[in-house]
């Protein structure tokens, strides 16, 4: 029994490396792999998944997850922590991953405030693109890796999500309107213009920037920022990172499917959060 205790934490953290739903030609729920959900008084779990495919669609060679949280006594705090990973990722034979990881490790305060989080760990192994090596822009800021002469690690703050997400946005959107297509891409900028406002911190509670800032190589179709649209495929949307009341969700690899196949496919999924009481 924990009577000395001065306030409860009740944790939410869940994980999948895989799932969704294809509309066309046939209309079905891609099942959700390697699941796994922590209990509201925390504790650990863990899911695995063997080699899995799909309607020929989209597969993987295997898939794990692994969720965390618990009471820090010394310091009255809470941590969590979410790992889901994916291992030989083919989505259609055109975007393929040897290893995806998305990783979060967040520590709430008893005292309240901003917690503190970290998407170390979280990364792509020999993604390609068309069957050509992508490279990735990675953002260093999000990703909390030292940065400036003296080489120090900067807090990911809300202000940190929010301007990264109104520069990502604003270079997103600044590129689709140069492209010489541009009635192709209208959809980018019709999803992304809200993002490049004056938007205070916290204002509607909810946040979007990603872990990616661009992407390099010789991958077919165009790149904007994060987003790829590819030719007899679709677009690819890559390190997606979501903020809301902190609470933290990251969509390592999400795809808006636009060929034969229809659909939209989720890999390596992620989110955490934790509530004081009192608050």
């Amino acid at each position: 029994m924990r009577s000395d205790a001065k306030k409860a934490f009740y944790f939410h953290a869940d994980a999948n490396s895989l799932g969704g739903f294809i509309e066309e030609p046939f209309q079905k729920h891609i099942p959700a792999q390697a699941s796994s959900t922590l209990p509201s008084v925390g504790g650990h779990v863990t899911s695995r998944t063997e080699a899995f495919t799909f309607e020929g669609v989209i597969s993987c060679r295997a898939a794990y997850t692994r969720v965390s949280g618990r009471h820090v006594k010394e310091n009255g705090s809470a941590t969590v922590s979410v790992t889901s990973v994916l291992e030989g990722l083919n989505i259609l034979e055109i975007v393929k991953a040897e290893r995806v990881v998305a990783q979060i490790t967040a520590e709430y305060s008893g005292k309240g405030g901003f917690p503190r989080v970290s998407f170390a760990g979280s990364h792509f192994d020999r993604l390609t693109i068309g069957h050509s090596d992508a490279s990735l822009v990675v953002n260093a800021g999000l990703l909390g890796l030292p940065s400036g002469a003296k080489a120090i690690r900067v807090p990911i703050t809300e202000s940190v999500f929010h301007e990264t997400g109104r520069q990502q946005a604003a270079k997103l959107v600044k590129s689709a309107k140069a492209d010489a297509d541009q009635d192709s891409v209208r959809w980018l900028i019709d999803r992304y213009s809200w993002m490049e406002s004056e938007r205070k911190p916290g204002k509607d509670g909810f946040l979007l920037c990603s872990l990616v800032d661009g992407v390099g190589g010789a991958v077919p179709g165009r790149s904007f920022g994060h987003v790829l649209e590819i030719p007899d495929f679709g677009r690819i949307f890559l390190g997606e990172i979501l903020v809301a009341q902190s609470t933290f969700r990251i969509s390592m690899i999400r795809a808006e499917l636009g060929c034969t196949v229809k659909g939209n496919g989720n890999g390596c999924c992620a989110a955490v959060a934790v509530h004081g009481v009192p608050p």
